[in-house]
């Protein structure tokens, strides 16, 4: 046997060095969670790690659908991104002088996600040594841009790539 259920996996269990009250947002490495009780100090508790919380927030609006971040420093959750951590998507825009924002706990990042406009790519080093044509086309996406077009694109010139690998025995066949 490779593997074993063993929870459902909403929360999972956590024995903290120190208290954490109810509320508390706890970071262990690149997981997030949010204790639903207090935790004494070395006592077997648990985290939160999917859900919808009420979370105290930055300065500032926050539109729904952003990313939201929790700075540990401040103890808030934010929609900076720099050295904090994820903490999941808002699902109702919060005002500025709103004290929380509603967060939905590790949201998964969507693939749907409007690309901000921004500098087109326009030189690839070709390491193959095949012509221009085998290289990957500039992308450019200009204001209000859907980018599913150009990605689907893209998606078809991997997948010519990835077959002609597979043909010569580079990677394995499916």
């Amino acid at each position: 046997m490779l593997a074993r259920y063993v929870q459902k996996g909403d929360a999972i269990d956590y024995r903290p060095a120190e208290a954490v009250a109810a509320g508390d947002v706890v970071i262990i490495a690149d997981l997030i969670g949010i204790a639903r009780l207090d935790i004494e100090a070395n006592t077997l508790g648990s985290l939160a790690v999917v859900g919808v919380f009420d979370v105290v927030k930055a300065d500032g609006a926050i539109p729904s659908g952003s990313t939201v971040y929790w700075d540990a420093g401040a103890k808030k959750a934010t929609t900076v991104s720099g050295s904090n951590h994820y903490l999941g998507k808002a699902i109702a825009a919060a005002e500025a002088a709103d004290d929380t924002v509603r967060v939905l706990l590790n949201a998964p990042y969507s693939l749907a996600t409007t690309f901000a406009a921004g500098d087109p790519i326009t030189d690839l080093t070709d390491n193959s040594g095949g012509t221009p044509s085998d290289t990957i086309p500039v992308l450019s996406c200009e204001s209000g841009c859907d980018c599913k077009h150009a990605i689907a694109s893209l998606t078809k010139k991997t997948n010519t790539i990835l077959a002609a690998l597979r043909a010569v025995g580079i990677i394995a066949s499916e």
